[in-house]
């Protein structure tokens, strides 16, 4: 889904850009006969140090860091697709009772029905938003009416997937992508990206926990596509700042701790998976996925089914023991995603990709968006 996309020439490379808290992070993949393959990637972190405001709020200062990665990763191509953040976008889904099979091919008639139904939800008027809707479970509803008989019999309740936001929002991030010189062919959601990357055509429920620098965002996916999205402000800031106040060390120190974890057992406590003052921070995080989990599960339409698992992204994914730690706390399998599996890229890459494959997934998830 993309809030807007416009075509482009016909230069198969894709730029994924993913504006963050407090980094940018890039990704250039190409069509090598409709498999994403690797040409570069990039991502520079803003100091723990820096102003407290959003980089989407600094417009000049943002362009000026995108054009830094852009000249040190050696990218080809202007053609650029970015994502807006889970709390900035919009997301419902919404029933059509009047539209037929035979409609679903007129775009003009479904959109004029979405819009009808949008404007009971959407939390602005109608034309202060830019819009977008996906069918759920398009290919099933052309295999079968449920009884009914030919293209003109209604479809009773079609869901839809309405996704929305502020036209104010996303022209901050044409202002951006203008100033850094990248053409901006399309503007998709986080989750989108996310789901893409780390579930790919996975069919099965499971839940994406993106932790970064400022905040977590955690979604709901089945048949890939992201159903329900929450964000809580607690990331790797929260907990780096934690360990500074209870320790009374300087920022640069906590940051070093988190680090050295791996190195220095004796620091976790016997029998504990996670230091007590990392486990602070994190149990927050862990009451937003257990309340999701449930508010999901007790839909009635997904009465009997079941999280399969729990995919973690985001820079603070890395840290040590942390899926183990939602393993033994959830009871779900949890584990780092790897973002890379349907990536073409050279072997010998392997390692280092590995180690940053969090913290880019949803830049990857991005570049692939018009390949696969």
């Amino acid at each position: 889904m993309g809030l807007f996309s416009k075509k482009g020439t016909a230069d198969t490379n894709y730029l994924g850009v993913d504006i963050g808290g407090s980094s940018i992070k890039l990704v250039e993949l190409t069509n090598n006969n409709g498999r994403a393959q690797l040409v570069t990637y990039g991502y520079l972190e803003r100091s723990l140090s820096g102003e407290g405001s959003k980089l989407i709020d600094q417009p000049e200062k943002t362009a000026e860091m995108i054009k830094k990665v852009l000249e040190r990763s050696k990218v080809i191509t202007k053609r650029a697709i970015t994502a807006l953040p889970a709390p900035a976008v919009f997301s419902s889904i919404i029933s059509l009772s009047e539209i037929s099979k035979k409609d679903l091919a007129s775009p003009k008639k479904v959109t004029a029905a979405v819009e009808w139904e949008a404007k009971k939800v959407l939390p602005l008027p109608l034309e202060e938003m830019i819009l977008d809707w996906k069918v759920i479970g398009n290919e099933d509803i052309l295999k079968e009416d449920k009884g009914a008989k030919g293209d003109g019999a209604k479809i009773k309740n079609l869901q839809v997937l309405l996704t929305g936001a502020a036209k104010e929002v996303v022209q901050k991030y044409i202002q951006i992508f203008k100033k850094a010189g990248l053409d901006l062919i399309s503007l998709e959601t986080e989750s989108f990206a996310l789901a893409r990357s780390m579930v790919g055509k996975d069919k099965s429920v499971v839940v994406l926990v993106d932790i970064g620098a400022v905040g977590t965002d955690i979604s709901v996916v089945e048949n890939a596509i992201p159903l329900l999205n929450r964000s809580l402000g607690v990331g790797g800031l929260s907990i780096t700042n934690e360990i500074s106040k209870t320790l009374n060390i300087s920022i640069e120190q906590a940051e070093q701790f988190k680090r050295d974890l791996a190195s220095n057992p004796e620091a976790l406590g016997e029998g504990k998976t996670l230091p007590e003052i990392i486990e602070r921070p994190i149990q927050s995080i862990i009451d937003e996925i257990e309340y999701t989990k449930n508010f999901y599960l007790e839909q009635p339409d997904n009465k009997g089914k079941k999280i399969e698992r729990i995919v973690l992204s985001g820079g603070t994914a890395s840290l040590f023991n942390l899926s183990e730690y939602f393993t033994d706390k959830l009871g779900i399998r949890s584990f780092i995603g790897n973002p890379w599996a349907r990536i073409i890229y050279p072997q010998d890459l392997e390692p280092i990709l590995e180690s940053i494959g969090p913290r880019l997934a949803t830049s990857i998830g991005l570049a692939m968006r018009d390949i696969e």
